[in-house]
């Protein structure tokens, strides 16, 4: 990142910013408040802006429109000056306002009045039963009379009380409902009214709100109310149709006029990082480094000649730089996932291009089944579908959307992983494995029962290879930095690992006496190609003719005391790292291991649901054979038989539905915590700070054309 310091005549402001806002990749840097200048005071103009914006929010909250979604084509905004876009607000507003207004008020009203005659009409159908006309709930000169519920259990509690305040001058009517509660209508001398007034409210009574203009029987009531609702409804739903149609004609304006007046807020907002002077405007930014020619062409295109830009690398750079993210619009959910461990800085390489390949592989390898990994397949393309429809899923799913094209990619390794080792559904009697020594059964029908120590083994040379190129990013950015006591210390690691990881497959991973022979020789470990043939002298493995001691001296311990020794050279910190990277060496290795794990508790879980389920209905599945491998065979051992592939239809279901579920999300965070924490601890520390460069979002509208620009003002100096 550089710094680009842009100087221009006052009167173009407006057009320097319009000039960063099409380049999208400066992000201001707060001068004013470094060097202490108070801010600037705001124009008639920008203080309109700020009022008018909360008239455009109400309108759209009332007419229920959505700001975040398109509608229509977008609007063609003139803003060569702040009046331009006002004067569209102002007629858009002027258009629809009071109309919105009247019915937002009309509609309130109505609603009022619906749940009043609601009121009304509990209270009729509550006093039915009973026959009280509801005119007669009142107190008179004599008498108070109250009507309500009571719980059903208080009924007799109420009629004692009332007997022994009143002396039995009471009438009491009571009838149980099928709530729980009973209606009460009682009559007591009006002097005893506010003892009354406590008895019931200790035994829980609520009172029926009676309105002062019902009268008459209840049923007339009743009916007269659930008239008068269905009137109110009936003017409700005209009012919402007229709101609707508001909406539909004018509701592309409106989203138009927001966007045109949160743009110009923005471009307010702004004016607090701007150094003004009597002639000149002043502003500094970062921007990425390649982009320089760019913004010129740009602020040359809008301002003319009354411009100065120039560009640095100040000394505080290095401290206070925002870290500068650009990948592909596809690998958008791994860059999302690298930032929530935390931004780059600027001495790390951004992991997302290449974690964008290795996460789906790992969890491929962890949630490997043909049938299942489609089932992700299809749920990644049917969220990136809706996505790109402007379909909103949730707060929930919605995380299924934004990680749409990494679902898809896990996917397809899933699928891949499944092929491999001959999953599909979790039945095993339908695809052949391509990895033969991942086979179930051997060619006789009997059990493997090495495929637990062939997937283990894959699972840790994976791990390996994950490691080692976790080393050799720390090792470049090392060099890259010149930072060579440190880039030592690194290289050091990469020989000590290498080592480390030979002598487990090249010589032995059960007796260590065996690195320290002085006779013998020593194979050279080739990754993945051993696996199915054990360790050492396997026939696959190249033969060094050295002995292991010399070879363990080279690659294990020469490494080790380099690397300690420039380690110590750093001081506190630099033992704390030899300590970290030794114990890493061996247990970020072995956790690579849970990929063997859970992979066989996914084939377990998926298998118990296959046989303890009756099939209900098997599935025959066809022979399939592309470019000459064989994917499906005619035939497949199952319980020591051959037998026709097939798919037991209520296993594969239910199994998939639960496994998917719950197997799927384990496996996504197991191989998360294998990049966040055996990965990224090897080249990765974040700490940085994320670019938010200065641009517009711009959905509802489009700029005019600049048909000319203001190259007759003098050169700003």
């Amino acid at each position: 990142m550089i710094v680009a310091k842009v100087v221009s005549h006052r009167d173009l402001e407006r057009q320097v910013k319009q000039a960063l806002e099409e380049f999208g990749y400066f992000e201001f840097i707060d001068v004013r408040r470094q060097a202490g200048i108070p801010d600037v005071r705001r124009s008639r103009e920008e203080e309109t802006v700020l009022v008018v914006k909360d008239r455009i929010v109400k309108i759209l909250d009332i007419l229920e429109i959505d700001p975040t979604k398109r509608r229509g084509l977008a609007v063609e905004v003139d803003d060569t000056t702040i009046e331009d876009p006002l004067k569209f607000v102002s007629s858009v507003v002027k258009a629809v306002e009071s109309q919105v207004l009247d019915l937002e008020s009309k509609l309130i009203s109505a609603r009022a009045e619906l749940e009043r005659q609601r009121g009304i009409r509990d209270v009729a159908v509550s006093l039915k039963p009973l026959g009280v006309d509801p005119a007669l709930i009142r107190s008179t000169e004599y008498t108070y009379t109250t009507a309500g519920i009571v719980p059903s259990g208080r009924d007799d509690e109420l009629e004692w009380s009332l007997r022994e305040v009143t002396d039995g001058s009471f009438t009491l009517s009571l009838l149980r409902l099928k709530r729980g509660v009973s209606a009460a209508v009682l009559t007591v001398p009006v002097e005893l009214k506010d003892a009354i007034e406590r008895i019931l409210s200790a035994l829980e009574f609520e009172a029926f709100s009676i309105p002062p203009d019902s009268q008459g029987p209840p049923e007339k009531i009743a009916a007269e109310t659930e008239e008068r609702m269905q009137e109110l409804q009936n003017e409700i739903g005209r009012i919402q149709s007229e709101k609707s149609h508001i909406s539909n004609e004018w509701g592309t304006q409106i989203l138009a006029a927001l966007e045109a007046i949160e743009i110009e807020e923005k471009r307010i907002e702004v004016k607090s990082y701007i150094v003004y002077t009597d002639q000149a405007i002043k502003m500094w930014g970062w921007i990425p480094e390649g982009k320089e020619e760019r913004l010129e062409t740009i602020l040359q295109q809008r301002v003319g000649r009354a411009l100065e830009v120039t560009f640095d690398r100040p000394d505080f750079a290095e401290h206070e730089a925002p870290t500068y993210i650009s990948n592909p619009s596809v690998m958008k959910p791994t860059e999302n996932v690298v930032k929530a461990f935390g931004i780059p800085s600027k001495h790390d390489l951004d992991p997302t291009k290449l974690m964008w390949l290795s996460f789906p592989l790992i969890f491929g390898l962890v949630f490997a089944d043909v049938g299942q990994g489609f089932l992700i397949l299809l749920i990644g393309l049917a969220a990136r579908r809706a996505r790109n429809k402007g379909q909103e899923w949730g707060a929930i799913m919605g995380y299924l959307q934004a990680g749409a094209e990494g679902l898809i990619l896990m996917g397809v390794f899933a699928i891949l992983g499944g092929f491999l080792f001959g999953s599909f559904f979790g039945a095993e009697t339908v695809i052949e494995p391509l990895w033969p020594v991942f086979s179930h059964t051997d060619e006789f029908g009997h059990e493997n029962v090495f495929r637990s120590a062939h997937m283990l083994k894959l699972s840790v040379e994976v791990g390996a290879l994950h490691i080692m190129l976790g080393i050799i990013l720390n090792l470049y950015n090392k060099l890259k930095h010149r930072d060579y006591k440190e880039a030592v210390v690194a290289g050091s690691y990469l020989w000590l690992y290498y080592g480390f990881i030979n002598l487990i497959f090249g010589v032995s991973y059960s007796n260590v006496n065996s690195w320290f022979n002085a006779t013998g020789s020593v194979n050279l470990w080739v990754p993945i190609a051993g696996i199915g043939y054990g360790i050492g002298d396997n026939g696959v493995y190249p033969t060094l003719p050295i002995a292991p001691l010399v070879f363990s001296t080279m690659v294990f311990i020469l490494p080790m005391v380099l690397m300690a020794i420039s380690s110590f050279l750093s001081g506190m910190d630099g033992v704390v790292e030899f300590l970290e990277y030794s114990i890493g060496m061996i247990s970020h290795t072995v956790s690579y291991a849970r990929i063997f794990a859970l992979n066989t508790v996914h084939i377990i879980l998926s298998g118990v649901f296959i046989s303890l389920l009756p099939a209900i209905v098997e599935i025959p599945i066809p022979p399939l054979e592309l470019f000459g491998v064989e994917i499906i065979p005619h035939q497949i051992w199952h319980d020591g038989h051959l037998v026709a592939p097939y798919l037991p239809l209520l296993g594969a279901i239910i199994g998939s539905l639960i496994v998917g579920i719950l197997e799927g999300l384990l496996a996504f965070m197991h191989t998360l915590r294998l990049h966040f924490v055996e990965w990224f601890s090897k080249f990765y520390h974040a700490g940085g700070v994320e670019f938010r460069p200065y641009a517009l979002k711009r959905i509802h509208t489009k700029p005019a054309l600049v048909e000319a620009l203001a190259s007759n003002v003098p050169t700003a100096g």
